[in-house]
């Protein structure tokens, strides 16, 4: 019986074709589809760049181990990741830092797997966003660590295959722009009455080097309605219900413990001669009002700097950090970052020299 799957006989008769010539045709149709798709996306200002993945992180965190636990450090969110210049601080210093900000996520975990799981023993640079630097939890990115730790061979190939023959050439291989974000920021179902609103999903700011050097992306700076939907997506996080704040008591707690966790680290890579400096990157806007009235300077920067004893430069101290333009409030757009790092340079080295403790990495 024909239908019986021990049969000899065929199931269905194959016709006679020249597949040497469906092939050369199907690798044509795939070709001038991937090629229009990519056409597309680029002339929306997408350009190739390395993607900002927990691969890459743990990447560059190998640096720490292969340079010797020396060098610079940065640990921090979004503002130390886009505006620092690595390759202006390398001129400068002639070091590389060591990029390992994470956008959208809390320091102190990061502050501490240096402290408790490295030898490191240059300088850590420590970029405080109040509320993430505050917050009891990691945040965005906060799978990174792990990732690092559990990595598999197939996870390193993959990463390699990645970077070397698909990311610097190809402008829509981009999680902003995967198929299911399309799907997710289409407005299919309609707000309902009392429905609560989704917060929406951060879009596209930056582009990354393979150094984790990352720029904002020029479409936010450049780009007048691409830059009113950042913004409107930062108003609404800033807008956004919260729940009421704990008592002072329990916030002192909080604030204390924090403290402490955070002096016991700076004292761990001190102890291995190393040392540890905070920056406060400039905002603007919306975002700097409810920072000022959120978390004034005495909730935790002044408390910061007091127990751990460590230098720290704040954007609001110095003029040569705040004239700078941040097109959606809280990044500085990419042509300035070099001269933001200079500047911070200069600051950084200047206080820890005037504390009588300079260091080579800053030289």
């Amino acid at each position: 019986m024909r239908s019986s799957i021990f049969s000899s006989e065929p199931l269905r008769d194959i016709p006679q074709t020249r597949w040497t010539a469906v092939m050369v045709l199907a690798v044509m149709v795939c070709v001038s589809v991937v090629g229009a798709w990519e056409m597309y996306w680029r002339s929306e200002w997408f350009v190739p760049s390395y993607r900002n993945s927990d691969g890459l992180w743990a990447l560059t965190r190998d640096r720490i181990d292969d340079e010797g636990g020396r060098g610079v450090a940065i640990v921090g969110s979004s503002r130390v990741l886009f505006d620092v210049n690595l390759e202006s601080w390398r001129e400068v210093t002639g070091t590389l830092p060591i990029q390992l900000a994470l956008e959208g996520t809390n320091p102190r975990p990061y502050l501490t797997h240096i402290a408790q799981e490295t030898t490191f023993s240059g300088l850590v640079v420590v970029g405080v966003t109040e509320g993430l630097f505050l917050s009891p939890s990691i945040g965005l990115r906060g799978s990174v660590v792990n990732a690092y730790r559990n990595r598999t061979p197939a996870d390193r190939m993959s990463q390699w295959l990645s970077m070397h023959t698909v990311e610097p050439y190809v402008a829509f291989y981009d999680f902003d722009i995967a198929l299911f974000a399309i799907v997710r920021r289409q407005p299919f179902w309609p707000a309902r009455s009392g429905m609560t609103p989704e917060l929406p999903v951060v879009r596209k700011l930056a582009n990354s080097r393979v150094t984790r050097q990352t720029d904002m992306w020029n479409k936010v700076s450049d780009n007048p309605d691409y830059r009113e939907v950042t913004r409107g997506i930062w108003l609404a996080f800033l807008n956004a219900p919260r729940p009421a704040p704990p008592p002072p008591e329990v916030q002192e707690r909080h604030i204390s413990s924090l403290l402490a966790e955070v002096t016991a680290d700076v004292q761990a890579i001190r102890a291995r001669g190393g040392d540890v400096v905070f920056v406060r990157a400039p905002s603007s806007g919306p975002f700097r009002e409810a920072e000022t009235k959120g978390f004034p300077r005495e909730l935790l920067w002044d408390r910061l700097l007091a127990a751990t004893g460590a230098v720290g430069v704040h954007f609001e101290d110095h003029a040569d950090l705040q004239d700078f333009e941040l097109p959606e409030w809280s990044h500085i757009r990419a042509d300035q970052t070099d001269r933001f790092t200079r500047a911070l340079l200069r600051h950084l080295r200047d206080a820890q020299e005037a504390g009588g403790r300079a260091r080579a990495e800053l030289r």
